[in-house]
């Protein structure tokens, strides 16, 4: 009676991690799949070894999962696009194998390093392009500051002319000579203009 009792306690216990093993391959049907790390697997026209063996597959070939067979333990796959099979569930997994990651971290790995050899270049580029307009800025800096220069002294040398030019005494002996002529000129015209009013009164 215990040994029936314990029986009944240990499929009971088993039940719910069947169902959802069950539930789990169900979900997974129709799913993309991959050949475990074996060098190869024997695939079967039915799910167990009593079936006629149809081939092989290799480590990490691409797969479609199709359904499980609980009792035999034995999955059916689809592969090669229309071929069909079975084979050990424990030879399909839902994850890419070793080599297959190995392969995609050399693609990743390649991708990676084209993008950073491009960066690279970029930044060349870009310092190069940088240090010719550093380059470019610091000349026309000096060029300025250069121009500024000879402007001060152009302007010193015009205000020292002006100002010499009226403290030369040619200068001034010339203003006072045509002063004088000018005067010398508009005299006449006005004494005699007087003189003749003063006859005809």
């Amino acid at each position: 009676m215990f040994t029936l009792n314990k029986s009944i306690l240990l499929v009971l216990f088993l039940l719910p991690f069947s169902v959802f093993s069950q539930q789990t391959a169900d979900n997974q049907a129709g799913t993309s799949a991959f050949i475990s790390d074996s060098l190869f697997a024997y695939i079967h026209s039915g799910p167990g070894k009593q079936y006629r063996i149809v081939g092989t597959i290799n480590a990490g070939k691409s797969i479609t999962y199709i359904k499980q067979d609980d009792e035999s333990g034995y999955a059916q796959i689809k592969y090669d696009d229309d071929k069909t099979a079975w084979l050990p569930k424990e030879y399909v997994s839902f994850t890419p194998s070793l080599a297959n990651q190995l392969e995609q971290l050399k693609t990743d790995y390649a991708n990676h390093s084209d993008i950073v050899a491009k960066l690279q270049q970029q930044r060349d580029s870009l310092s190069a392009e940088l240090s010719i307009a550093i380059n470019e800025r610091q000349l026309a800096q000096e060029q300025l500051e250069q121009t500024q220069h000879t402007y001060t002294l152009l302007k010193e040398r015009l205000d020292t002319t002006q100002s010499s030019i009226w403290q030369q005494p040619m200068v001034l002996g010339s203003l006072i000579l045509i002063i004088g002529l000018i005067f010398g000129l508009l005299l006449p015209i006005i004494i005699p203009s007087r003189k003749n009013k003063d006859r005809w009164m």
